[in-house]
């Protein structure tokens, strides 16, 4: 019997896309654990927000971490929540909207939502 897959949400593929233009790095843990592996590797690089990180944690596991303006986050939160940080925002706005999101058909839930943050917390 095949495995049912899960439905990704409009609202991350859409996070998806906007991180598809941030400049992604990788590394290897070494002895670290992955999230300490991925703050030495930012501050030894002096990296500027935003950028993804991979970590490759053995030969099946890689982690995926978001710098943002204000520390660390798994990746999958930015996806999710990519209308928080304003530095994706300026990616968005450089892009624009209907190109970036086109054939997504997000909800009006999805925008009223987006835009009662505004871009703003993170």
């Amino acid at each position: 019997m095949s495995k049912k897959r899960k439905r990704i949400s409009r609202r991350r593929l859409a996070g998806q896309r906007v991180l598809a233009h941030v400049p992604t790095h990788h590394l290897e843990t070494g002895e670290y654990k992955p999230v300490t592996a991925a703050r030495r590797y930012i501050a030894e690089a002096a990296m500027v927000p935003p950028a993804l990180l991979n970590v490759r944690r053995n030969e099946h596991t890689t982690d995926r971490f978001f710098w943002g303006e204000k520390g660390l986050f798994s990746a999958q939160y930015a996806e999710e929540n990519h209308f928080l940080f304003p530095s994706l925002r300026s990616i968005v706005d450089s892009i624009g909207e209907d190109k970036l999101f086109e054939g997504l058909e997000l909800g009006a839930d999805d925008w009223e939502e987006m835009e009662e943050y505004e871009y703003a917390f993170v």
